[in-house]
């Protein structure tokens, strides 16, 4: 999949890593580590994205979203960097 930059797709996996950090002691970034450690394992694995990647990434992040979880500024950041990711590589989301 097309990243905007190394920066931002470093940004991303930096947020996935601090998720994963802090659930060692809170269990409600467990979901949102599970969440951003599979998005950016697809981000990294597809090279050509359909419609379908698209939409099984938009509902992880709805799935997250819908279940208890710490919900906390950094989730908002990395969903509005998913964002500009899925928009460059050409599809609108509403994940935010």
């Amino acid at each position: 999949m097309k990243v905007i930059s190394k920066e931002h797709f470093g940004r991303m996996e930096m947020m996935c890593r601090a998720f994963g950090n802090k659930s060692k002691s809170n269990s409600l970034f467990l979901t949102e580590y599970k969440a951003s450690e599979e998005i950016n394992e697809m981000i990294s694995s597809i090279n050509k994205p359909t419609q379908s990647d698209f939409e099984k990434i938009v509902g992880v992040i709805k799935n997250t979203d819908s279940t208890k979880h710490y919900n906390g500024s950094q989730w908002y950041d990395y969903k509005i960097h998913l964002n500009a990711l899925l928009r460059e590589n050409g599809f609108e989301s509403n994940i935010i």
